[in-house]
């Protein structure tokens, strides 16, 4: 059993599969993609050298058959499918609930058969389904220590300051994806750094963090920046303040161990979020 609705870009959704307006015949274009492979060929060898390799643009063709009122019913489909505009589907199952975002690019429609079928194919530039609901990942300074029910004799914390933040980020999806690295000053850090602990990848800020002030770095691909967001409202551009070298993370499924240090300043000073969503080839 699937779900499948559409949402235009003013936000309004429209349920598909239970809807009694629409019965769905065919929903092509939701199993892994193709990827292009280039290679290059050897006069004195077998075979060929690879070079590189993608995954194109993904092409879902979804064909409905409307039910009576067909006309009322079919205009109503406009609201949401019109050429060129962008769209999102959700498709649910028993295993994945994700979504995806394109652009209609044709809706060609049988005016004159039996049972007016209505068909539309949208493409999508960004060719992975992502989750629907966002990961987060919050990396504590300070560890609770504090139990119900207790006795106590002689005294003891009630917690205990962490002098590192590291933490393990899941990617449950199914391919390697890019993540929103939030760092949040509560007092002066200078220099700070995030570390990929599993390969020692490193991005590295050469800036001096004041309470207040929030450094937003992207790794998603077609997404990436590095953002420092000042206490006053001002907003800089830190790519030149970066480190030679600097990774732009690639998470890869399932587990991944991240720390947050700095050259000054006590690591209790800063508050580190990771926002992720999985990605996957199909459904």
């Amino acid at each position: 059993m699937f779900k499948l609705s559409v949402e235009n870009k003013y936000g309004e959704v429209l349920e598909l599969s239970q809807n009694p307006a629409y019965v769905i015949k065919l929903i092509d274009g939701i199993d892994p993609p193709d990827a292009v492979i280039n290679t290059a060929r050897n006069a004195n060898a077998d075979g060929s050298v690879f070079n590189s390799a993608y995954i194109d643009n993904r092409t879902i063709t979804i064909t409905l058959a409307i039910n009576q009122p067909t006309e009322t019913n079919r205009i109503a489909l406009y609201k949401y499918f019109k050429s060129k505009y962008p769209v999102t589907l959700y498709y649910e199952n028993d295993t994945r609930n994700v979504l995806i975002h394109g652009y209609c690019q044709s809706i060609p429609i049988g005016y004159f058969e039996k049972k007016e079928l209505f068909q539309i194919t949208i493409l999508c530039t960004d060719p992975y389904f992502e989750g629907v609901e966002q990961e987060t990942s919050v990396f504590e300074s300070a560890e609770a220590l504090f139990e119900f029910p207790f006795e106590i004799e002689n005294p003891i914390p009630f917690s205990e300051q962490i002098g590192t933040h590291e933490e393990v980020v899941w990617n449950g999806g199914d391919v390697e994806t890019g993540a929103l690295f939030v760092l949040h000053a509560k007092g002066t850090v200078i220099n700070p750094a995030i570390v990929n602990t599993d390969t020692n990848e490193t991005f590295a800020f050469n800036v001096t963090l004041s309470a207040g002030d929030e450094i937003r770095l992207n790794t998603v691909q077609k997404q990436k920046s590095v953002l420092l967001y000042k206490a006053n409202g001002t907003i800089q551009n830190l790519i030149g303040s970066s480190y030679a070298g600097a990774s732009w993370f690639q998470l890869r499924p399932q587990e991944n161990y991240f720390s947050i240090t700095a050259q000054s300043g006590t690591i209790a000073n800063l508050d580190a979020f990771i926002y992720l969503r999985d990605k996957f080839q199909g459904v």
